[in-house]
């Protein structure tokens, strides 16, 4: 007999429980989800992701169904963590629908149900919400293990790249300690899941009131069978001692890991205002270095996608249209639904209200670059060949180029120049040299071609833009400059009537041999920072 029996016998309505596994994924989370399983709850299906031999033989235990919502939620909200308050958007209206309506019908007739799947831990609020309204409770178990060996089984499995692997364990580590804030929860650690696993379930079943077997040692044997420790294929065994004393794990790493396990091993200290304090910090701090964590690993689209920069739209369009004679759709400042977000963007950092040296990870800014981002890919991988001519991604263009490499586009950019030597408006002619020197800051690891704004019309620039599009992975190699650096410095204070100078006739030579452009960038790279003073 269990405790809800007897619950039910003394007429005691239980709260109807939902179980969330949390934390990073290879830190036990399939081994706690199989253990609070036979413990008597349920996965809720027996729709569950299929086994992996090399990399989880005994089983995920990820409920499909789940799976299924999550995915669609990852396609609208692309980067962790999500923008604020993301869970009442309508962009997530149908998901968070299909969510309500799976917990509501399997919780018509169950008690308890135990959810894991690692994406949760990027809508745990979503969850928290959803639960609320269906009136049912959350029980949140928080799974922590040392990073280096989270690191080290994801490359085993999933030959992830190191740095991506240990961003992720960051944010979801954070967000599962950050958000669970004023709800049920525990901290369980790796060592103590698989070194004492039938207490560390008795514990967890008496902190959130859940079923409890009268027969332990049944369901010890249920454990043996299941946990294979030669499975544990990552585990170094290290202590925390040891871990602490370590030169290799960057700071911010180590700090977010020693919180956890002191918040482990003291409930008083997890529940307290200074635990929060710190972990809110923490999670603070990572976005002001890093930005959100944007959810596609080595993603590619293998379709092209063009940019036409400058500040003329009608001579924008010019391009657009004879990139249109080589089968490339264009988008201009009608026809881009983007316009308004890059206008948005654009305002802010005019108004210094978002900052140009870090504006692509200002979390401020992160719905407006999931919007760009989802816009972007979208059509990236509709079009063999697509591109955007809207003069309003001039005035962003490291928000463009940083989402276009997160989505993996195979991106080509015209940079349109001019004479800026005839700006005779001082004032303007600094913002016009400003902005051009960050379009070549923003391009120049990728292929691009500069063209003179008034040479559009002509047979030769015709021509050499056709050739840019259908030119090969071959011949669009990196060109090099070795010459000194010193040779590029400008006089200072700056003489803007010099600075004009040199860069048209720069930008003339680059638009005539592409060996040029390596000049072009070399000059751009050592003036950058004086000029965008």
């Amino acid at each position: 007999m269990t405790q809800n029996f007897f619950q039910r016998l003394f007429g005691k309505k239980a709260d109807k429980q939902a179980v969330l596994i949390l934390g990073s994924g290879r830190s036990g989370t399939s081994v706690m989800t199989r253990c609070i399983n036979l413990m008597g709850i349920s996965l809720g299906t027996d729709n569950l992701l299929a086994p992996s031999k090399k990399i989880n033989p005994k089983g995920y235990f990820e409920n499909k169904d789940v799976i299924d919502i999550h995915k669609s939620l990852g396609g609208k909200i692309r980067y962790r963590p999500a923008f604020k308050d993301y869970y009442d958007s309508p962009k997530v209206k149908k998901d968070r629908q299909a969510l309500t309506d799976y917990l509501q019908k399997f919780f018509t007739d169950e008690q308890y149900l135990a959810i894991k799947d690692p994406r949760m831990n990027d809508y745990i609020e979503l969850w928290q919400h959803v639960l609320a309204d269906v009136d049912v409770k959350p029980a949140e178990i928080i799974l922590l293990r040392n990073p280096m060996d989270v690191v080290s089984s994801n490359a085993r499995a999933w030959h992830r790249d190191t740095t991506l692997a240990m961003r992720q364990w960051q944010v979801r580590t954070f967000l599962s300690l950050r958000d669970t804030k004023d709800h049920p929860r525990i901290i369980v650690t790796y060592e103590d899941l698989f070194n004492d696993t039938l207490t560390t379930l008795k514990r967890i079943a008496t902190k959130f009131d859940l079923p409890w077997t009268h027969d332990e040692d049944a369901l010890q044997a249920k454990i043996d069978d299941f946990i294979d420790p030669n499975l544990q294929k990552s585990d170094s065994g290290e202590t925390l001692s040891d871990f602490e004393a370590r030169d290799d794990v960057a700071p911010d790493v180590k700090a977010l890991y020693l919180l956890g396990m002191q918040a482990a091993h003291d409930e008083t200290f997890f529940e307290s205002a200074e635990f929060q304090q710190k972990i809110e910090k923490m999670a603070d701090d990572y976005l002001a270095d890093y930005g959100s964590l944007y959810r596609d690993f080595n993603a590619k689209i293998d379709n092209q996608t063009y940019y036409v920069f400058g500040r003329d739209q009608a001579l924008i369009n010019q391009v657009n249209d004879l990139l249109a004679t080589s089968q490339v759709v264009m988008t201009d400042d009608k026809t881009n639904e983007m316009h308004q977000v890059a206008q948005e963007i654009s305002q802010r950092l005019a108004s210094r209200t978002a900052t140009l040296a870090t504006y692509t990870k200002d979390y401020q800014l992160v719905e407006a670059k999931e919007d760009l981002n989802n816009y972007l890919r979208r059509n990236a991988k509709r079009e063999a060949r697509w591109g955007v001519g809207d003069k309003v991604f001039s005035t962003i263009p490291e928000m463009v180029a940083a989402v276009s490499d997160e989505i993996g586009a195979d991106t080509h950019n015209i940079v349109l120049a001019e004479d800026f030597t005839a700006i005779t408006d001082e004032n303007q002619q600094k913002i016009v040299i400003r902005q051009f020197f960050r379009v070549i800051k923003a391009v120049e690891e990728r292929p691009y071609l500069v063209l003179l704004d008034h040479e559009l019309t002509s047979a030769t620039t015709k021509q050499t833009l056709a050739e840019f599009v259908v030119a090969s992975e071959a011949d669009e190699v990196e060109p090099v400059d070795t010459t000194a650096d010193e040779a590029f410095n400008l006089k200072r204070p700056l003489d803007w009537t010099e600075v004009a100078a040199t860069l048209t006739d720069l930008a003339r030579q680059a638009s005539a041999d592409a060996k040029a452009q390596a000049q072009l960038n070399h000059f751009v790279n050592v003036n950058f920072d004086e000029i965008l003073k």
